[in-house]
C-alpha cells in the first residue's frame, strides 16, 4: 500500500449501503481532510470493485490523472442519490445541491438518483435501511 492509497489517506467508514439490502461497497473510506480531498482516488491506481471513497464536503470531481476508470454519485446532506456519472470524464462533472461524491470504480456503483445511502460505520448519513 503507498501513502497515497485511500486507505492511507482518508478514514475507513464500514460498509455503504443501499436500498434495504444493498451492498454498494463494503470498504467505504471518507475523505474529509484537505489532503484527503485533494488527492482523492489519484493515489490509488487500482481501487478494487469493494472500495468507495466519499468526498465531503463536495460538489464537483473531475478524472484527469486517474489511473482507471471511475464514477462518481452526488448525495445531498442525507444521503439521497441526486446524480449518477459513469464513467466520469475526464472533465469531470458537478451537481447542485450535492453535499458528497461517492467515487468507486467504473460499472460497480450500482445506483441511481433516488437510492438513499448510509455506512454501517459512521453516522455521515443517517441509517435509511
Amino acid at each position: 500500500m503507498g501513502m497515497w492509497r485511500i486507505d492511507a489517506l482518508a478514514r475507513e467508514a464500514g460498509e455503504l449501503r443501499a436500498r434495504p439490502s444493498f451492498r454498494v461497497a463494503s470498504r467505504a473510506y471518507v475523505a474529509d481532510r484537505v489532503l484527503a480531498r485533494l488527492v482523492g482516488l489519484l493515489g490509488t491506481p487500482d481501487p478494487t470493485a469493494d472500495e468507495a471513497l466519499i468526498l465531503i464536503p463536495c460538489r464537483a470531481v473531475h478524472g484527469m490523472g486517474l489511473r482507471v476508470r471511475i464514477a462518481a454519485a452526488f448525495v445531498d446532506r442525507h444521503g439521497v442519490v441526486l446524480k449518477v456519472v459513469d464513467p466520469l470524464p475526464a472533465r469531470g462533472a458537478s451537481c447542485r445541491g450535492g453535499y458528497a461524491v461517492i467515487e468507486a470504480r467504473s460499472g460497480v456503483l450500482g445506483l441511481v438518483p433516488g437510492d438513499r445511502v448510509w455506512l454501517t460505520g459512521d453516522p455521515l448519513f443517517p441509517h435509511a435501511g
